[in-house]
């Protein structure tokens, strides 16, 4: 806010989306057309109109302080009046914003596109972005992930265009989130790392910039333990935990150790995840609280009391039903509910929750769709941009070395005596690989029997929609996860993992980077221009993010690092032309 006319004071995000979820919590008569000024609440308004814009924006704090919330629309009435009349964007802003976080959602949002209008043209680093983030948060909290991910998304490319460093973590983080509650832990985690990088250029960023520090510890980990890479998962909660204990943070403590709750379960350590999360979850409200019921219905049934299981799924679907707000767990929830309510007779409660599962598994789905879609083109293509654009131009000052590079190799064919007698051991294993490597034909493996959950004709239709796939070069994607893929074949992850893991023989991660390293093997062997590349250039080329990844997944593959097998081609290469 505005500690006077040109001054801008900044609101604590947190502040905001406490404002916000208050707001919701109001009755509906809040929403209805207001008493006027002199009827309701006794005010010297010429008084107040006249004074400066410090003591109006205080008694506005004391009144939001005071949940007076007529009094706070009065004043904020006034003050916009007065910025209006002076012509003082800023502080129309700050008569908006107390609008944003008390009048319900709809009416909300129409205060936030007053905050954008105001400042649209406006200089000042925080303006428009504030405006999108503040109508980015209200959409989320209805559950409408698709234009809150395109506020967050017009948020982050203002705030770079502006170099606002604190907007563009505000905002990536964001993002990050929205992709990972719609099925793209791969993309989250990837830029929640980014975030914590370009945190880190920041002095003492524990300290200065400890609520984003505590978010980002808190979202990796959660991040990770969607991709089920637990250690990870294990280390950025350990240290998150550690912070919030240092500073005495009981809240998010509390929430870092329900992350922890997870972990256990994933881990089998069922009897600590159920004391942790038994102990903190009654304090939890909508789908936060259902989905840890959920990890105390798997424990239940983990531990043989189903009975206890079924109590915790059903009371997941009242909240549900009540919220109109699935997560991507409720399809097991009704599942396992179908199950309960066929074995007991009881055909419409079963029916019901048949109905149900298929309605929010289309919802998710389509959310999911949309959410995908709307990151890849907005946020991921414009960013692989950038850093093709970073990439072309490092190698490019590199290029000299190239040259050098090329006289080495000269003097290599001079010395090809040596090397060779040097290799002898390697050169074998590599031809033996090379002459018996069948790159895009070594995938499906002979099965006797077939997948029962993945009905007949789905299940022939994905298999020719994988062998097509095998044969273009869409899985040299980066950033391809299942989701992605499954929209593509137009069917589900389930469906889609089960057929990989059946006919395939292997998880999805291992799947694509197999894929990947065969091509690899084979252009290798053919195009004598990228044996020029590095290992970051190669991992680029193959849809690998780092040099580092597209190594291990090489050894994975085929028992050799990769630079075994550059040496021998580039060998070749050279005993061609002589």
């Amino acid at each position: 806010m505005v500690k006077n006319s040109n001054k801008y004071r900044s609101k604590d995000l947190g502040l905001v989306i406490r404002g916000v979820i208050l707001s919701f919590l109001i009755t509906n008569s809040f929403a209805q057309e207001a008493p006027s000024l002199k009827d309701t609440i006794k005010l010297d308004v010429n008084h107040i109109f006249n004074q400066p814009y410090d003591y109006i924006m205080d008694l506005e704090d004391e009144a939001f302080e005071n949940i007076d919330l007529n009094k706070l629309r009065k004043l904020t009435d006034i003050h916009i009046r007065k910025a209006k009349l002076e012509a003082n964007p800023l502080e129309m802003v700050n008569g908006y914003y107390y609008r944003t976080i008390t009048e319900v959602p709809e009416i909300a949002i129409n205060y936030s596109d007053s905050i954008i209008l105001a400042t649209k043209y406006s200089n000042h680093p925080e303006h428009p972005t504030f405006g999108y983030i503040l109508k980015a948060i209200i959409y989320y909290d209805k559950g409408d992930y698709q234009r809150a991910l395109q506020n967050y998304i017009i948020a982050y490319n203002l705030a770079v265009e502006k170099k606002n460093f604190t907007d563009q973590l505000t905002s990536s983080m964001a993002i990050a989130a929205i992709r990972n509650l719609n099925g793209q832990p791969h993309a989250a985690a990837d830029i929640y790392t980014r975030s914590l990088k370009l945190l880190q250029k920041e002095k003492d960023y524990k300290y200065s910039n400890y609520k984003d520090y505590i978010m980002l510890m808190h979202n990796l980990s959660l991040a990770h333990l969607r991709l089920s890479q637990l250690d990870s998962a294990r280390y950025y909660l350990t240290m998150g935990i550690g912070k919030a204990i240092s500073e005495n943070d009981s809240l998010e403590y509390r929430d870092l150790i329900l992350v922890g709750a997870q972990l256990d379960y994933y881990e089998n350590n069922f009897q600590k995840a159920k004391d942790s999360l038994i102990k903190y979850t009654d304090e939890l409200e909508g789908n936060s609280k259902a989905v840890k019921f959920y990890y105390l219905g798997k424990i239940a049934q983990n531990t043989g009391n189903d009975a206890l299981a079924i109590t915790y799924f059903q009371q997941i679907d009242s909240i549900v039903e009540r919220t109109k707000r699935p997560f991507d767990k409720v399809k097991d929830v009704y599942q396992q509910l179908i199950l309960h309510y066929g074995l007991q007779g009881n055909q419409q409660r079963e029916i019901e929750s048949i109905e149900k599962l298929i309605y929010y598994d289309s919802l998710i789905t389509s959310e999911h769709r949309g959410v995908i879609e709307q990151a890849t083109v907005a946020y991921d293509i414009p960013y692989l941009k950038f850093q093709k654009r970073k990439v072309e131009e490092e190698l490019k000052a590199k290029s000299i070395w190239i040259v050098i590079l090329g006289v080495v190799a000269g003097v290599g064919v001079l010395m090809a005596p040596y090397f060779y007698i040097r290799a002898r051991t390697t050169k074998l294993k590599v031809k033996r690989m090379l002459d018996g490597t069948s790159p895009l034909k070594t995938f499906s493996k002979e099965v006797g029997t077939h997948p029962e959950s993945v009905p007949k004709e789905i299940r022939n239709e994905l298999l020719l929609k994988l062998d097509a796939f095998e044969k273009s070069d869409l899985y040299l994607k980066k950033d391809l996860d299942m989701a992605q893929l499954a929209l593509e074949m137009d069917t589900n992850t389930s469906y889609l993992s089960t057929i990989i893991n059946h006919y395939k023989g292997m998880s999805f991660p291992k799947y694509i980077k197999d894929l990947k390293i065969s091509i690899a093997i084979e252009r290798l062997s053919k195009d004598p221009e990228l044996l020029k590349f590095n290992y970051q250039g190669l991992a680029e080329t193959f849809g690998f993010k780092t040099g580092e990844s597209f190594s291990k997944a090489f050894y994975s593959r085929t028992g050799i690092y990769p630079s075994k097998l550059l040496k021998e081609l580039k060998n070749r290469e050279n005993a061609r032309h002589l």
